[in-house]
């Protein structure tokens, strides 16, 4: 899956580095937004990658946080066949990516959303980490960077199309352009 967005940097800004994609405003008061992105983005998946971005030395976390897989009542059993990569970016912090292959549904995903959007706000569950989710199957990643906002991109245009149409009055404006274009040159070529 990794090797399908082999020019995406889970450390960085997701949405920057993929041609395909779309960037959602979320905001603190509207976190159910990226719960109702992720139940309609997964509603028919399988299952998912979730995927656990945390730095391994130098950067200042929020206290009281948890790497994900540790944040209490998120998962019903702490997951198993966790896999583990340490990358070691040229130019930045180090971090560590660790991942498990789990049913979209065994895991609570507004606790996820909610636990990030406190990262920088009062809030007693907060997760440090970085949080992707991937559906290995339509080739999407979903990530929720901070309560501002949400990213998901794909490697076709087709697969973000039911999102844009669904909730397209969600992208952030400062970005609406760089989204709709992809979808309106798409719709050209049908006409």
């Amino acid at each position: 899956m990794f090797s399908r967005f082999n020019r995406v940097d889970f450390g960085g800004d997701l949405f920057a580095q993929w041609p395909i994609g779309i960037r959602f405003e979320i905001g603190i008061e509207q976190v159910s937004r990226a719960t109702k992105l992720y139940g309609f983005a997964f509603a028919k998946a399988e299952n998912c990658i979730l995927v656990s971005q945390d730095w391994t030395e130098g950067v200042e976390i929020a206290p009281r946080s948890t790497p994900l897989f540790k944040t209490p009542g998120i998962f019903p059993s702490e997951p198993s066949e966790l896999q583990t990569f340490d990358v070691y970016p040229i130019d930045e912090t180090a971090y560590r990516l660790t991942w498990t292959r789990i049913s979209p549904h065994e895991f609570d995903a507004a606790g996820i959303f909610q636990a990030i959007a406190n990262r920088e706000q009062p809030g007693d569950l907060k997760i440090k980490s970085g949080v992707y989710v991937i559906d290995p199957k339509n080739k999407l990643i979903m990530h929720m960077y901070d309560d501002r906002g949400l990213d998901v991109i794909a490697t076709e245009t087709d697969v973000l199309r039911p999102l844009f149409e669904n909730f397209g009055e969600w992208v952030l404006d400062n970005q609406r352009h760089r989204v709709e274009i992809p979808f309106r040159a798409k719709s050209a070529e049908a006409d």
